[in-house]
């Protein structure tokens, strides 16, 4: 909450997307004044799986700055639930299923044995020849149930509009971020992602399976099934290609028949740092940014917002990595320093 006699700026947040709606959440309940605009342009959140997991990549690595982001994700999302009434925090563990020797070597060698452990996988529905493991830990958020509660909660609250002059603008407007003006120095490397929506009669519902792609259970049979990565794809159109590598890859490892229910696709709004982007900018002081989080939303969102409602009642440093001036300067020596050696 803020400190007594604390003289709250009223606060302007451009975007509802996952980081916007979280963040205008947490400023909100601290007792802030807020209120958020968004002019219901396409959302990747709308499209996201939602998953959120404690390791990541091929060589299954905690994610960055995890020992801060996983107690906030367990504490945020339950005690939103039961503030909207509603149910869309799914903790659930992860299959994941080793694609060759060298994945299933890597894990033995160097698994967290916090988060895995050993599994069998000769009753799952699924070719794996260098064997799995079990990751606990994450799950997945149902991101439109959970947006569209929190669009009624600033209806309710008035917390939804703009403000006439506010003092701070804090812009968590996804990928438009690399079209703005103020914000295209942070460096962006956006990736459009398709997903399919798929029945799979047979399939357990009481896990993710990750083998490279995923599928996500969404309950009744279905699944998410994703993601691809095209790389600086500038429309959020579905790509035939998209779906033809998730069919194949599916196709290799699932034993399963399975019927398409829908196709979709979203541009996910990444930092060339990878790591999310947030603060005051550099010539100016009154426009901030929460944006950049790319697959990780769910997972650090709920802790970045803290750190920006620290930094804004008390003037904590955001986390180094983090802090919008220092990116921004960054990496307009990067763009001085590539441009001279072109010369």
């Amino acid at each position: 909450m803020i400190p007594h006699n604390f003289p709250s700026p009223s606060i302007q947040i451009i975007g509802h997307g996952l980081a916007g709606a979280i963040l205008t959440e947490t400023l909100s309940e601290a007792g802030l004044r807020v209120s958020v605009f968004d002019d219901g342009g396409t959302s990747s959140s709308q499209v996201a799986a939602g998953m959120f997991t404690p390791i990541t990549g091929r060589r299954l690595i905690p994610s960055w700055s995890l020992e801060q982001a996983l107690p906030a994700v367990n504490q945020f999302y339950p005690t939103l639930e039961k503030q909207l009434g509603t149910s869309f925090f799914h903790p659930l563990s992860t299959v994941r299923i080793f694609r060759n020797e060298k994945e299933q070597t890597e894990w033995k060698q160097k698994r967290d044995k916090g988060f895995t452990k050993a599994l069998n996988t000769g009753e799952l529905p699924f070719q794996s020849p260098f064997g799995a493991c079990e990751i606990v830990g994450g799950g997945w958020v149902d991101l439109p149930c959970m947006l569209e509660g929190l669009k009624q909660r600033r209806l309710q609250k008035k917390e939804w509009g703009e403000f006439e002059s506010p003092d701070i603008t804090i812009w968590a407007e996804g990928v438009r971020a690399a079209d703005n003006p103020l914000w295209k120095d942070v460096g962006w490397r956006n990736a459009q992602g398709d997903i399919l929506t798929l029945k799979i009669p047979g399939l357990p519902e009481d896990r993710i399976y990750n083998f490279g792609k995923f599928l996500v259970p969404l309950g009744n049979q279905t699944f998410r099934c994703g993601a691809t990565y095209a790389w600086d794809e500038t429309s959020p159109e579905p790509r035939k290609a998209g779906r033809e590598e998730l069919e194949t890859v599916l196709g290799s490892v699932l034993t399963l028949p399975y019927e398409i229910l829908d196709h979709r696709a979203g541009i996910r709004p990444v930092a060339v740092a990878r790591v999310p982007v947030a603060g005051p900018h550099p010539e100016d002081s009154d426009q901030w940014i929460f944006n950049g989080f790319g697959s990780k939303g769910v997972l650090m969102a709920p802790w970045m917002a803290e750190c920006v409602l620290n930094k804004i009642l008390r003037g904590e440093d955001l986390p180094k990595e983090t802090q919008s001036i220092r990116r921004i300067l960054r990496q307009r020596d990067r763009i001085k320093t590539y441009k001279f050696l072109r010369k």
